[in-house]
Parts: structure tokens; sequence; C-alpha cells
């Protein structure tokens, strides 16, 4: 990962930690509870209206599902189908991590939203943001979890360094449905849990390889994902005219 300016401030530590790591956990992102609700709120109006939404930004991770009822529903670019999102407090404060960490330049590339149903919410394969997007080079992706995540929840899990070893070549499987899975091999001991309280977050570089467990817990993970990037407004054109015309898109977390 790479900083355009010195890291300052009161999150400037997290960019040393990114850098070294390739993650790091801020307990508290300096946001109300208030806000956190708000910002739910919003999020979950797009999950209600899940069926209506377009087909390519809607997406059932799971299995057994029915049109209209998935049993893992992601969303795709919440805050363009919901562009309150961009007025939350919660946006403002990831966008002030995210400077923290990447420097000047920065802004928000791409954002995606899922909810983890206990006992349905499966476990999210390891994988690199950027190891199957050829579009992503060095950002910074920030997971916003809506409740407690703890270890039994499907919190994120870390494989500590492994962002130094440049992008990984993937190998792929076909999972339950029929659905093409992207994925690494690792040894599980290798990596670290990272529960998050309500109002925390984690974040990551793009090249960190990660992965969820399965929510065994006894209410649904609701998580809110923002990525970042530094480029000057020319490569921003090119990377979202790249973006349009592979179809990218994120990977679940």
């Amino acid at each position: 990962m790479t900083s355009t300016t010195a890291p300052t401030g009161r999150y400037g530590h997290l960019a040393d930690q990114v850098r070294s790591e390739g993650y790091a956990h801020l307990p508290e992102l300096g946001v109300s509870a208030a806000d956190l609700a708000e910002t739910r709120r919003l999020l979950d109006g797009l999950f209600d209206r899940f069926d209506e939404l377009p087909a390519d930004k809607a997406h059932d991770l799971g299995t057994g599902g029915q049109p209209g009822r998935p049993t893992v529903p992601e969303v795709l670019d919440c805050s363009t189908l919901e562009p309150r999102l961009r007025d939350t407090a919660v946006w403002a404060a990831a966008h002030e991590v995210a400077r923290a960490v990447l420097g000047s330049g920065t802004y928000s590339t791409y954002d995606h939203a899922i909810y983890k149903p206990p006992g349905i919410g499966g476990r999210t394969s390891w994988h690199q943001d950027a190891g199957f997007d050829q579009v992503l080079d060095h950002g910074l992706a920030i997971w916003v979890p809506f409740q407690d995540t703890d270890v039994v929840d499907g919190c994120m899990r870390y494989v500590p360094r492994s962002h130094l070893a440049g992008r990984m070549e993937h190998l792929t499987r076909i999972g339950p449905g029929g659905k093409e899975v992207f994925h690494l091999e690792v040894d599980d001991d290798s990596a670290v849990d990272v529960p998050c309280r309500a109002g925390g977050v984690t974040m990551h570089d793009f090249y960190m390889v990660h992965g969820a467990g399965q929510n065994h817990g006894e209410h649904t993970r609701r998580a809110w994902v923002i990525d970042f990037a530094t480029a000057p407004l020319h490569k921003r054109a090119l990377r979202g005219a790249k973006r349009a015309v592979l179809g990218l898109r994120g990977q679940a977390r």
C-alpha cells in the first residue's frame, strides 16, 4: 500500500498498521448510536425492496432462496441506489479514516452490503479483493458492522502480512447452487479473527488475504463495505470505464 502524504491526525497510526500488517481494527469510528441506526435504516430499506432492485445490483450469495426472498442477500452500489447514504455520519467518518490511511486524493470507488442471517450465512472463502479484479491496485476496504460481531457471528478474518506478496492467482470452484467461487487455499492457523463491536470498523488493503466465518450467532450479521483508492481524475475515469466494460464487482465479504 502506498500513501501520497504522511499519515497525520487521530487516525494516523492506522496507516502504519495497514502498511505493515495489511489490516487494522478501529474500535470507535466516532459516530453516535443514532448515526449508526440511521445508516442501517437506509440500508435496510434497500434490502426490504430487494426484488425491485436492478438484477445486476441484487444477488443471493446463499442457496435455496426464491425470487424476492434471498437467503444471504447482497446489494451492490448501495450509495448509488440510495444516495442519502452519502449524507450520513458513517459515510463521512469512513472517508476521514480512508484519507488518514491513504493520503490526499482518496475517493470512494465502490460499496456494497451483505446481510448474513444466523444459521444460513455461510463462510466467506479466503480471497484478495485485487486477486480477481484486475482494475484494483492498492487501496483500502472499510468494513462497517451494524451489530457487535464476534467470532460466532462471522467476524472478519485476516492473514497478517499476506498483502506483501502482491496479487495472487485465485482458484475457482463451483459452490452450492452452481455459483462460481473465487478462492485461495489458506492454512487457517495462519489467520487471526478480528471481532468488531457496533460503532467500530475493520479495514484492509486490497491485496490482503481475508475471509469471514459462518454466522452461528443469534442475529443477522449486517455489514456495509466501502472501498477507497487514490488516483488523479483522469485515472479515476479510466478505472470506471474499465469496470463498466468488464462488469467487475466486489467479492463477498
